[in-house]
């Protein structure tokens, strides 16, 4: 069963222009994102499918920065396929345990300068 659904749509152009600030990268991507970003040469494309990634989780699970989620406790990471995939931990993790969550559906995409991540809850 659907528990819930989030989708987010960012700019690349946007994300390059806050990744300046380092303070940025700190406080949005952990340090395994930053080095799976970095280790690419369109870095600037994945940090920003893992941005809206981690505002489609926050969507999806109904929460966010106000309700004590903060984006370091959503982490989008990728198999050795290329797939992407979230673990969750803090309050992150609590919510998702408490809606009875269970799977994690996440696909991002990139085209002409923007980047779109869609999360899908389900349950057994």
């Amino acid at each position: 069963m659907i528990l819930g659904v989030g989708v987010d749509l960012v700019s690349i152009e946007k994300i390059i222009s806050n990744l300046k600030r380092d303070a940025f990268r700190r406080k949005v991507f952990t340090p395994a994102e930053i080095e799976s970003c970095n280790a690419i040469s369109k870095s600037a494309e994945s940090y920003a499918g893992k941005f809206a990634a981690k505002e489609a989780f926050m969507k999806a699970i109904g929460k966010g920065i106000r309700q004590e989620v903060w984006f370091t406790q959503i982490e989008v990471l990728n198999h050795e396929t290329g797939a992407p995939y979230i673990q969750v931990n803090g309050e992150a993790a609590r919510i998702f345990s408490v809606l009875g969550a269970e799977k994690i559906f996440l696909s991002i995409s990139h085209t002409d300068g923007m980047a779109v991540a869609m999360v899908v809850l389900e349950t057994a």
